[in-house]
């Protein structure tokens, strides 16, 4: 039988140990880093930034991507974030939400999505919420109640776009309709707004629709088939695609009508070589790659616990004639783009 001295001596151990333990682990269960753990706060001083994009398969994204990357090295050489990460899927759903299901075990603080679907992502999206991890959805934006949104008002863009044609034209005339890709959200949008806007301006008519998915080859080839069919064309309603456009029309022998511009390299270029002939009264706009800069601000003010609205809006990149100088040197298969920082974001966005 032990003495009582020696079961009291035990016993001291015993406490000095159980104390020993409870304090390292209190030490083990704290955040070891920003840079290694979501917060489910929503506060942390340097985030971690991830970017899933949904595929990079056209010159838009891949620039997009590319102002992501630069804005994201420069903040984390100055250590206003830890680290940032870059995924790009293959343009299917699957794809995305498997990287992005890696994003959350990697446990990253932000995961800014430029998304396949706007509701196919909502689940995963959902469950990095719940993990602590903030989502900003952009340009391909989300229906989820739990990210961050921000995109454009695509359908007073396409009624925009109208009253420019129909500005340029005297009101009346004869309009082309070339749309982006079939079934997007953008391009339901934006024609949305375009046939709105056309019911309130009953001397122009609408004489043919086609789809030129943004992009000038698809749109030349697409308007060339439809040209034998048409009467005279006075105005197009456009968004990207419009120097093909006005290819079809010059292999077709016919008066080239007033296009409306999207902010690429061949279409700003062309547009200034027909200013140099005499009026050409058109207009240039269209969303910014860059918009992956102002997301990026998004979520760190979001990542530091500022308290930012679930659905904002961006202002479309407008160009007029007078601002063509200023975009000479843009290469012609670029998109007319801006880089938007952190005071921009917190001026135009944070206060919404």
């Amino acid at each position: 039988m032990r003495s009582r001295r020696e079961v009291r001596g035990r016993l001291a151990l015993a406490v000095i140990g159980l104390v020993a333990a409870l304090v390292l682990s209190a030490c083990s269960s704290s955040p070891t880093s920003s840079s290694t753990s979501g917060s489910s706060s929503g506060t942390v001083a340097k985030p971690v930034i991830a970017l899933s994009n949904s595929f990079i398969g056209n010159s838009w994204r891949k620039q997009m991507v590319a102002a992501f990357t630069d804005v994201a090295t420069k903040a984390k050489n100055s250590g206003e974030i830890a680290d940032f990460v870059v995924t790009n899927a293959d343009g299917t759903v699957e794809q995305q939400i498997s990287q992005i299901n890696g994003l959350i075990l990697k446990k990253v603080n932000v995961i800014l999505v430029d998304a396949a679907s706007p509701t196919a992502l909502n689940g995963v999206i959902s469950k990095a919420t719940k993990a602590g991890i903030a989502v900003v959805t952009f340009d391909g934006t989300a229906t989820s109640t739990d990210s961050y949104n921000l995109n454009y008002d695509f359908v007073t863009f396409g009624a925009h776009m109208v009253k420019v044609v129909a500005d340029g034209i005297g009101d009346k005339g004869n309009i082309l309709i070339v749309r982006g890709v079939t079934g997007t959200v953008i391009d339901q949008q934006m024609y949305e707004g375009a046939k709105k806007e056309l019911a309130g301006h009953p001397n122009l008519k609408v004489v043919g629709e086609v789809y030129g998915d943004w992009d000038d080859a698809t749109a030349q080839s697409a308007v060339a088939r439809l040209l034998p069919t048409l009467p005279k064309v006075d105005g197009v309603v456009i968004d990207g695609g419009g120097y093909g456009v006005a290819q079809a029309f010059a292999a077709a022998n016919l008066p080239t009508p007033l296009i409306y511009f999207g902010n690429r390299g061949y279409e700003l270029k062309w547009w200034a070589e027909q200013l140099a002939k005499g009026a050409y009264p058109s207009e240039s706009a269209s969303t910014d790659p860059s918009i992956s800069t102002a997301a990026f601000w998004l979520g760190v003010n979001v990542a530091k616990g500022v308290k930012v609205k679930h659905d904002l809006k961006m202002q479309f990149l407008t160009i007029t004639a007078k601002d063509l100088p200023t975009y000479k040197d843009l290469p012609v298969d670029g998109v007319a783009s801006m880089v938007y920082d952190d005071a921009w974001v917190k001026a135009n966005l944070l206060n919404q």
